[in-house]
């Protein structure tokens, strides 16, 4: 008999946020629960904030039940089998994450988890005084240059350089934006049709998001570009069009980007573009069986 396919669910910060632990645990009996590490990182930068140690340990112990994917910059050039990697091999291996969890469920203070000591699967002992510190240098690097992107790709909308009036300009301009990818990444392929087009489907969900958010804020000029775009742009790194998975997400305009590259790509009218890729509001998730 053939077995019903797991369903498959990747979680932001938000929908972590928003879960209960047990719920979460539950839902993992019967479903596949992803995480991108970058949601762990985000959590994990507010660890020494003043008097908020036990509430930010609790969210991060939900990530037990969750499995942990690889640094998605590092997990798209490996699965388009590019040469030369091009990210820190600290960032790559969830392993790291779970026994520094197993450090953290052990300790009841910020000092405590300060003086533990994990070893990593390759064997190697690594300090963690200081982690939370790293964490956010890292998060605050990526989030300046992303932050520079949107503000880049906002101008040419502004200035009408580039104009959206129909799905099939957003499509091109989405498919312009991730060709960029493609110059940066080439000599590093094959250089064969194949390559490409693994890689636009592979960064399209990515760059759409990089699009839809900078229109929103061409719309507002005077809104700022938040920080946490970068996130949830790293989020989205981890899909690809032939992916069968729904996103869960409690942010707005996440779930609202995301819907209109699912409206964009099964709108085309072509199967190459068709994705069985879907956003669900966390508690709607959560109040299902």
């Amino acid at each position: 008999m053939e077995q019903t396919p797991v369903p498959t669910y990747l979680l932001d910060t938000s929908a972590v946020r928003l879960a209960a632990g047990d719920r979460l645990a539950k839902k993992a009996s019967a479903a596949a629960l992803m995480a991108s590490p970058f949601c762990f990182w985000e959590t994990t930068s507010h660890l020494q904030d003043e008097g908020d140690f036990a509430r930010i340990k609790a969210n991060l112990m939900k990530f037990r039940h969750l499995k942990l994917l690889n640094e998605p910059t590092a997990l798209a050039e490996h699965d388009l089998a590019l040469a030369q990697i091009d990210v820190d091999d600290s960032l790559e291996v969830p392993d790291v994450i779970y026994a520094a969890l197993a450090a953290l469920r052990e300790s009841n203070s910020i000092e405590e988890f300060f003086k533990c000591r994990i070893r990593d699967g390759k064997g190697v002992v690594r300090r963690l005084d200081g982690c939370v510190a790293r964490i956010q240098e890292m998060l605050a690097h990526g989030e300046s240059g992303f932050s520079d992107f949107i503000a880049n790709v906002r101008q040419l909308l502004t200035d009408q350089t580039v104009v959206l009036n129909t799905p099939d300009d957003y499509h091109a301009s989405i498919l312009d934006l991730t060709n960029g990818w493609w110059i940066q990444v080439k000599e590093r392929t094959d250089l064969t049709d194949g390559s490409y087009q693994n890689l636009i489907r592979r960064g399209y969900f990515f760059y759409a998001y990089v699009l839809y958010r900078s229109a929103d804020y061409a719309a507002r000029p005077s809104a700022r570009i938040e920080m946490n775009d970068f996130e949830d742009a790293k989020l989205l790194l981890h899909l690809s069009i032939d992916d069968d998975i729904t996103v869960l997400t409690s942010d707005k305009d996440l779930r609202k980007c995301l819907q209109q590259a699912v409206d964009t790509l099964n709108g085309i009218g072509d199967d190459w573009y068709k994705t069985n890729v879907k956003v669900c509001d966390t508690e709607s998730f959560l109040v299902g069986k």
